[in-house]
Parts: C-alpha cells; sequence; structure tokens
C-alpha cells in the first residue's frame, strides 16, 4: 500500500531527527494528525519503529533526506 503524501511528509521531516511536536509545528498541523500518520507510515511499510521505517523509506526510495 503506497504512501499518502501526508504519511511521506511526516517520514520526511522525523528523517531529519525532528520530533512529532516540531513536525506538527512545522506543518501546521495537530499533534494526533502527525502521530496518526507516522503511525499509519510504520505500520504499511512493515517497520516496528520511526528509524525503521525511515530506513525503508530512504531504501525504497519513497523519501529524501531533507537538506540542511
Amino acid at each position: 500500500m503506497p504512501l499518502t503524501a501526508q504519511e511521506n511528509e511526516v517520514l520526511r521531516l522525523s528523517a531529519s531527527g525532528l520530533g512529532i511536536t516540531v513536525v506538527a509545528d512545522t506543518l501546521e498541523q495537530s499533534f494526533d494528525a502527525v502521530r496518526y500518520n507516522l503511525t499509519s507510515a510504520i505500520q504499511k511499510l512493515g517497520a516496528h519503529s520511526k528509524l525503521e521505517a525511515v530506513i525503508v523509506a530512504l531504501r525504497h526510495g519513497l523519501i529524501d533526506l531533507p537538506s540542511a
């Protein structure tokens, strides 16, 4: 199942080391919405953690690391 645009963006920002609260502020979304999208992405990728989901997404070319 492909990632939604929101799931993709949450993972991309998480890849830069941002926590859920900062991602929520950056995307101007609620903490709960970001947490939902992150949890959904983790499940879709068959990962067990945010870190594992980021690694899987990077390996499969689903996200790019944000530029510094």
